[in-house]
């Protein structure tokens, strides 16, 4: 079975990295959905795209300068608000870990959303990504904590990399993939995921090649081979 991940959410339909978004995504059928989470100057960990935002007045400041009053001020359309990751969590009470990959901008963010996660009883239950700082920070803290490593090079990263992070996949541009390529990733002991994924043949030919799991801007069109649900076939909606 081939994993669909949705890049912040549904986007097609909702801004991203919203609560609109990540509803309509799961939905639509997808396994994961990948969201963006930062540190406010407060100590919220929020859901934003960027790391550099316009608040109430210029000039932009970085996230981790803004309050969470802020960002949530700077956007009057409810379906942009910023929410924060726990009212994400508060989404899938009772339901088991929630179906996310968890892209921290820093090392201090990664600490604090598995913080967080292990608070809510789902210690070593969620992918995390980021940089190598990032899960390196993640690994020292559980040798069982679940891990992404984005790898945009040609070929595998160097072994000493993959030997202290020990990651559990490995994501590449799915311009970089080729069948050779995700046999040696499976046999490094390593599941693969293809980014990014926007084209409906380009999606069966990833999928035709091995790979373990894919991540799309189109949940919509892209995730009806994973979820037997026609193509253009709308979401249901919730019950």
């Amino acid at each position: 079975m081939t994993l669909s991940i949705a890049l912040r959410g549904d986007t097609a339909r909702f801004p991203g990295n919203t609560l609109p978004a990540l509803r309509s995504a799961l939905r639509a059928g997808a396994d994961l959905v990948k969201i963006d989470v930062h540190l406010t100057f407060d100590g919220y960990l929020v859901l934003i795209d960027e790391r550099t935002v316009a608040t109430a007045g210029p000039p932009a400041r970085p996230v981790g300068e803004s309050t969470l009053a802020e960002l949530v001020a700077a956007r009057a359309d409810v379906e942009r608000r910023v929410p924060t990751l726990m009212e994400v969590l508060a989404e899938f009470e009772g339901d088991g870990p929630p179906p996310l990959l968890v892209d921290a901008g820093a090392p201090e963010t990664a600490l604090a959303a598995d913080t967080l996660l292990r608070g809510r009883g789902f210690g070593d239950q969620v992918l995390f990504t980021g940089s190598s700082e990032t899960l390196g920070a993640l690994r020292a803290r559980s040798p069982d904590a679940r891990l992404m490593l984005a790898w945009d090079q040609p070929g595998l990263p160097p072994e000493d990399v993959t030997r202290s992070l020990r990651p559990n996949f490995l994501g590449a541009h799915h311009t970089l993939l080729t069948r050779e390529l995700v046999e040696e990733i499976h046999r490094s002991g390593c599941l693969v995921t293809a980014w990014t994924v926007n084209d409906f043949p380009e999606m069966a030919r990833v999928m035709g090649i091995g790979v373990d799991a894919l991540a799309t801007e189109r949940i919509g069109d892209l995730a009806s081979p994973t979820t037997g649900r026609e193509r253009g076939e709308p979401a249901p909606e919730p019950a």
